[in-house]
């Protein structure tokens, strides 16, 4: 039986980056599981009877936040051996301070768009990895001090900035990778094995 994974994001309320396209692509390049896509995020409360393994957040919520419980849910899903990997704008659950840590990063902003360079990290979870560009927004970031690893990083004007990182909260893993401002990017085979094996090392597989 393949594990189950929520993934949520806006379907028509997208200020910037709707789901629509993003969640036919994730659903093809994490094939060994079974994907359920959703912009409902009251489905945090229900996480344990859905026998739920993991969460992708690609919400796009930089003007609003996730009620209190659905907050709870999400931080208390990590910390009790659940998955999370946020991709591009589903950092946006920062709004509500329990988040900001559990993402691990504050975002402050981005230039305008550009071919980036994205460079993996050595580290278990990029084996095999190879660098890989795309046409994205270099996000930038105010990192929150924890345990976190860098495992991609981006050259913007001359100097290296993060672009994913991995880290534990409890006994629960998360990751966040920044490309995906488009459904296209998704379409770079480099980043969907990056996507992958994030996937796989959030889960314990």
């Amino acid at each position: 039986m393949k594990k189950k994974i929520l993934v949520i994001g806006n379907y028509t309320d997208a200020i910037y980056h709707g789901l629509a396209g993003v969640d036919e692509r994730l659903t093809s390049i994490l094939s060994d599981y079974e994907l359920i896509c959703t912009d409902d995020t009251s489905k945090l409360l229900t996480l344990k009877e859905d026998q739920i393994s993991g969460i992708i957040s690609y919400l796009d919520i930089w003007k609003s936040k996730l009620r209190d419980d659905e907050a709870n849910a999400f931080e208390h899903f990590v910390a009790n051996g659940g998955g999370a990997l946020l991709l591009h704008n589903g950092i946006s659950i920062q709004s509500q301070d329990r988040l900001l840590t559990l993402a691990g990063a504050k975002f402050l902003g981005h230039p305008h768009h550009e071919v980036i360079r994205f460079e993996p990290s050595a580290h278990p979870i990029t084996e095999g990895c190879k660098s890989f560009s795309l046409d994205e927004e270099p996000y930038q970031f105010e990192l929150v001090p924890d345990n976190k690893e860098m495992i991609l990083t981006y050259w913007y004007k001359d100097k290296q900035y993060p672009a994913g990182w991995c880290k534990t909260s409890g006994s629960g893993r998360l990751i966040y990778l920044c490309p995906g401002h488009t459904p296209e990017i998704f379409d770079c085979p480099q980043y969907q094995q990056l996507i992958r094996q994030s996937m796989d090392w959030t889960l314990g597989n």
